[in-house]
């Protein structure tokens, strides 16, 4: 061609680019030397023929004009693989084009790659996981599922105690979150549990009845199976390491004078014989068999769900005589925590000085558990009595406590008079 004769230097210019081509000779061949900058560097490029590099001169200065310089300082495979994956990206017509870097989808299959580790493709695994989730699930709203959830509690003869747990921590997760249950996700419930104005231990708890409603959105059919909004969210701690509280025997004598018959078996009961509060509170006289000595925490009351048979020391059963019914609720009180504080309110005496004393979460439990270790040296027994493991009564809610100390503890005796709100030892 009359081109690819001619020995005078071409220059391209397009779009403010400048491609220059000059002929030159190599061991006795014709070539056709592009000339131009790209990114700042000097770029050579041989072609055999003036048509040819006529065509290498508008390639360049197209991906010049479009920014993708870097792919001209690429060899031709690699220069040719990353044109073909902008084309993948950008889609042919009605194909969603991905807004992605190419090394970012590169790394995306890279890690579904890896992870499948040679048991299915990518595209496998893929059309697997749309197969499971090619269901529409039913909308409903946060407000909507709490208030079916709460009634189901009512139908299945749930615990005051328990509907009290849901109602308080859900009722304020509804009014936070006035959306779909599909929409929330794992940040938002971090988000919410880390605003809330409350103790670790209350979060921890609050953070728990959110995974139930999750749980039972799942099994409802609400959620998608494998949806789990605490996945990466904090385990809030239930009390520091090393926090056991306990009550001395001075201590006890005035909570128990300072209470009144409708919470005084909680504390005698927790102090006395070692039952969680709420298992306390769904006790029924009928439970407590006061000529035998033991109290029957039924599978159906017990946190564990397990029955279990707890001894009774002499003063307590001393001081429940008084008080017994042949059946009822021991407890008949709404909010017994209310009550609680109260009595610990009113063990302080301002016209003597003396301090009320300040109501600690557990401690009537940790107190019993201390106190019969130290009486019979036998940790795993006492854990069956507690209704937890030797290892959790050891890092819990054992505070190492004397054989003296315990027996004072158990000594502890109703006033031989009669009188009701005073007791001393015997």
């Amino acid at each position: 061609m009359k081109d690819d004769a001619s020995n005078e230097v071409k220059e391209i210019k397009r779009n403010g680019v400048s491609v220059r081509i000059r002929p030159t000779k190599k061991n006795g061949t014709d070539y056709f030397v592009l000339d131009y900058r790209v990114q700042g560097q000097r770029k050579l490029v041989w072609r055999s023929s003036m048509a040819d590099a006529r065509d290498a001169a508008n390639d360049a200065i197209d991906k010049i004009t479009e920014g993708q310089a870097e792919v001209l300082n690429l060899k031709s495979a690699d220069a040719h693989s990353v044109i073909r994956a902008r084309a993948i990206l950008t889609g042919s017509e009605g194909e969603t084009k991905i807004d992605l870097a190419i090394d970012e989808v590169v790394r995306i299959g890279a890690d579904a790659i890896r992870a499948l580790r040679g048991r299915a493709t990518p595209q496998e695994a893929i059309r697997y996981w749309l197969e499971k989730h090619n269901i529409e699930l039913p909308r409903i709203t946060v407000l909507d599922a709490v208030a079916l959830l709460t009634k189901q509690a009512e139908s299945d003869g749930k615990s005051d105690l328990r509907r009290k747990q849901l109602a308080n921590v859900l009722d304020r997760f509804a009014e936070v979150f006035k959306v779909d249950v599909q929409a929330l996700t794992p940040k938002m419930v971090a988000d919410h549990l880390t605003a809330l104005p409350l103790a670790e231990r209350t979060r921890r708890n609050h953070r728990d009845v959110i995974g139930f409603f999750n749980r039972w959105l799942v099994l409802r059919g609400y959620l998608a199976k494998g949806t789990d909004w605490l996945e990466g969210v904090q385990n809030y701690s239930a009390r520091k390491l090393g926090e056991i509280s306990t009550y001395t025997p001075e201590e006890m004598r005035r909570l128990i004078a300072a209470a009144d018959e409708r919470i005084l078996p909680l504390i005698l009961i927790g102090g006395f014989a070692g039952l969680r509060h709420a298992e306390i509170t769904r006790l029924d006289w009928q439970d407590i068999d006061l000529s035998e000595g033991f109290i029957e925490v039924k599978a159906s009351n017990a946190k564990t769900d397990t029955r279990r048979i707890v001894p009774m020391h002499d003063n307590l059963k001393a001081f429940l005589k008084p008080l017994a019914k042949e059946s009822g609720p021991v407890i008949t009180l709404v909010n017994t925590t209310k009550q609680l504080l109260r009595t610990a309110a009113a063990t302080g005496k301002p016209k003597e000085a003396i301090e009320a004393l300040e109501w600690k979460h557990n401690a009537l439990r940790h107190t019993y558990i201390s106190a019969r270790v130290a009486e019979l040296g036998d940790i795993p027994r006492v854990a069956d009595e507690a209704g937890n493991s030797p290892q959790v009564i050891r890092t819990n809610y054992l505070k190492r406590m004397r054989p003296a100390a315990a027996a004072e503890w158990f000594a502890i005796q109703p006033n031989p008079h009669g009188q009701q709100m005073t007791f001393e030892d015997s």
